[in-house]
């Protein structure tokens, strides 16, 4: 305690108080600083000052936010007791906010706000208008926010205009303060400018939470901006369950890349309630394969009992990706329906029979194997699939299945077939694939090991980025539209220190992304795709032929 006796300050702070004796007081307090007194004395000077006027106080919790103190509860206490004194002493406030030091302004600026003294207001805006420094603005335009006055809106809108970060950041959320029509509509005027303006406007639009805003966040997922949707998608991913309704009621009318988002989303979330509009949609038999794609992904990721006869259903589909996202689906799905469906499918021994088997096998959807496997037809098109078309990595885990189960005999008569058969020999090239979705990930590993490459997998960009950034792989394929971190936010990290000559890039969408139409023909817009930081786009679906020849025009197989 520096050698001050603990009952001798107080006793004297107490006297000076009571004496309203301020520059004797403030004398005495410069000893209250970390380096003179501990924690424990701070906290009594504070109790007792807590007791004075507020014409001597105010000056003296002024002065004690110039002294040194560290401990945060002291702190706390010391924000605490300026609230005290400020409710109801509007004048003093502004008073301190308008003319002091710059630290103390911003304690009461804070209390200003918090204490929503409207009186304040005028002050508050005339800072805002005059004064240069980024903090003290920001610490205003937090303060009258929070006082939601309807014309403080354009203020807002003014100053979310400015360059400086927190400002325009502050500016911006003071706006989602205010809540209400008029406030959604302004945010939704800043969004396009760019891409930080975007992701503060969205997030904030998501604050105000009421069904008009929310509207407006749904609409946003149909937005031809990448980190628009992006950062939509993962607003709406925070309000959880809220979201639901809006979501699946923007079904109506909407076009196909709009649709999508939505159906995504909604798996995302995992709200059950989503599984019957979701149904819906499948059931009309949509023409774009993305669309049923989308809608049995959800489905893998809302186990419902309602969706056994639709998955089945995928499993005959003539899109090879939906038919593995339906596989994907049905092994969180089980049920008796779903299960006598599947065997009425086997048995028939049909092109759509072998093409189900093998959805099942490729996405390695295992608990549906324990019922199916006393199926002879099953038997019989498994083993065919696995022995001969089935990449290693996909036959070893079948095989560990039907071990698991009881068929070892089985499995050890395919890995007998299967070692008389070559594959394509393994190339020294890497390959690094990245998706959210573990279905497409195992689609592209089946397909590129088909090809001779032994890929390496991601469905968290952020773990993938650090390995591509260290390992520098010969061609990275991602996916375009990912939560947290899009395909174009893990290209620019990519980007930053390796050129689309040293490491090119394919970018897989279902969107019209980087698309023109000319006379009713699609070209890849080259100008765009250079500014992205891409090589090549792959739009969903795509065929065998169109994926070997985008992965050959990178690496010579």
């Amino acid at each position: 305690m520096g050698g001050i006796n603990a009952k001798e300050f107080i006793d004297e702070l107490i006297f000076c108080l009571k004496e309203e004796d301020i520059v004797k007081a403030k004398a005495l307090l410069q000893f209250a600083s970390d380096a003179d007194v501990d924690a424990v004395l701070q906290r009594k000077a504070l109790t007792e000052l807590a007791k004075g006027p507020e014409k001597i106080v105010f000056p003296l919790l002024e002065y004690l936010t110039r002294i040194d103190i560290s401990n945060p509860n002291v702190q706390d206490s010391l924000y605490e007791l300026i609230l005290d004194k400020a409710y109801g002493n509007t004048d003093l406030v502004i008073q301190y906010i308008t003319g002091n030091t710059k630290k103390a302004r911003l304690l009461f600026l804070k209390a200003a706000g918090e204490l929503m003294l409207t009186d304040t207001a005028p002050a508050l805006e005339k800072i805002i208008a005059e004064d240069k420094d980024p903090d003290i603005l920001a610490a205003a335009i937090t303060a009258l926010g929070k006082l939601r006055l309807p014309e403080s809106l354009p203020i807002f809108s003014q100053m979310a205009s400015l360059q400086d970060r927190t400002v325009r950041q502050t500016a911006i959320f003071a706006i989602a303060e205010q809540g209400g029509n008029d406030a959604a509509d302004r945010l939704i005027c800043f969004i396009g400018e760019d891409e930080e303006t975007n992701k503060l406007a969205i997030e904030a639009l998501a604050d105000i939470q009421d069904l008009y805003a929310l509207d407006k966040l749904t609409t946003l997922l149909s937005s031809p901006i990448t980190n628009v949707r992006d950062t939509a998608i993962d607003q709406l991913m925070k309000l959880g369950s809220k979201a639901t309704p809006i979501l699946t009621r923007a079904f109506k009318n909407a076009e196909a890349d709009y649709l999508i988002h939505l159906i995504t989303t909604l798996g995302y979330i995992g709200d059950p309630a989503a599984i019957s509009p979701i149904l819906d949609i499948v059931h009309t038999q949509p023409g774009d394969p993305n669309i049923r794609q989308a809608a049995y992904e959800a489905m893998e990721r809302i186990p419902s009992p309602k969706t056994a006869i639709s998955l089945v259903q995928g499993l005959q589909d003539p899109v090879e990706s939906v038919r593995m996202s339906a596989a994907r689906a049905i092994d969180r799905n089980l049920s008796k329906a779903l299960v006598a469906g599947l065997k009425n499918i086997v048995r028939e021994e049909s092109e759509d029979s072998m093409n189900a088997v093998a959805a099942l096998i490729d996405s390695e959807a295992g608990n549906i194997f324990n019922f199916l496997a006393e199926e002879v037809s099953f038997l019989k098109i498994a083993k065919a699939h696995v022995a001969g078309k089935a990449d290693p990595s996909t036959r070893k885990a079948f095989l560990k299945q039907m071990g698991i189960i009881g068929q070892k005999e089985f499995a050890e008569s395919i890995e007998k077939e299967a070692s008389q058969k070559t594959g394509p020999e393994i190339t020294a090239a890497r390959i690094f694939v990245v998706d959210d979705s573990k279905m497409m990930l195992k689609l592209y590993q089946n397909k590129l090991m088909s090809m001779g490459f032994a890929p390496i997998t991601f469905d968290r960009p952020e773990e993938a980025i650090p390995q591509i950034l260290q390992k520098k792989p010969d061609l990275v394929i991602t996916d375009l539209n990912m939560p947290n971190i899009s395909g174009l936010e893990l290209t620019r990290e990519i980007r930053k220190k390796f050129s689309r000559q040293e490491m090119p890039i394919l970018m897989i969408t279902t969107q019209s992304d980087f698309v023109e139409k000319e006379e009713g023909d699609i070209k890849v817009n080259d100008t765009v795709l250079k500014k992205s930081g891409i090589n090549k786009i792959l739009h969903k679906p795509f065929t065998d032929k169109e994926f070997h020849k985008a992965v050959s025009s990178f690496i010579t197989i």
